[in-house]
């Protein structure tokens, strides 16, 4: 799977990469349906893990996820998930409009024949200020990760020309376990602090 860094900043910080590690993800595995063909989703207005997934386009079927063997399917191992009409945008939000992080996103063209496709991210932040980003899908099959390390968004929206298939979207951190490498920083972390209050007791107690 190749990955494009589609934002001007990458994560460096211990703070911030801990937090993409620790991001809910969503894979749409659970909607994957056995044999080919596409599942429609009807309305335009589709709620999926907390999060509400709207369409500009008012016709239905609007959304649909591919079967676990169409050669469609983008995802070896689950499904992805895909708007029904072309060039209408897709308005994700949290459905308590609360606000939320996108780390990362897949993208795929439709029928996942390595076709490079034009498209459009769209952030719009807290403060109702937008950010714009514009991507191709690259010339291979399967899913491309694209990298945007957004925070604080209120809504996050996407075309493209001749449509995408998307997955894995690593959205806002949560309290989650530390990875092993990120409890051994931290653990130095706190090991360097002792030692450090050790020598400022022992050098008190000898003035």
């Amino acid at each position: 799977m190749k990955t494009t860094i589609a934002a001007l900043g990458v994560i460096t910080t211990l703070g911030m990469a801990s937090a993409a590690e620790a991001a809910a993800v969503l894979h749409f595995n659970d909607l994957a349906k056995a044999g080919t063909g596409r599942n429609y989703i009807g309305p335009n207005n589709f709620r999926y893990e907390g999060f509400n997934f709207y369409s500009t386009w008012s016709l239905n079927p609007n959304f649909f996820t591919l079967g676990l063997d169409d050669p469609a399917n983008a995802d070896a191992d689950g499904t992805t998930f895909s708007h029904n009409y072309d060039f209408a945008e897709v308005n994700i939000t949290k459905a308590d409009n609360s606000l939320f992080d996108l780390f990362s996103i897949d993208f795929a063209d439709k029928f996942n024949t390595g076709a490079s496709h034009a498209g459009r991210m769209r952030f719009v932040y807290a403060d109702n200020t937008q950010e714009e980003i514009f991507f191709n899908t690259d010339t291979k099959v399967g899913l491309e990760t694209f990298v945007v390390n957004k925070t604080g968004l209120k809504a996050f929206l996407y075309f493209a020309d001749a449509g995408v298939q998307i997955d894995n979207l690593a959205l806002e951190g949560v309290a989650a376990v530390p990875e092993p490498a990120t409890w051994a920083m931290m653990i130095l972390g706190f090991g360097g602090v002792g030692a450090t209050i050790r020598r400022r007791r022992q050098s008190l107690a000898v003035a």
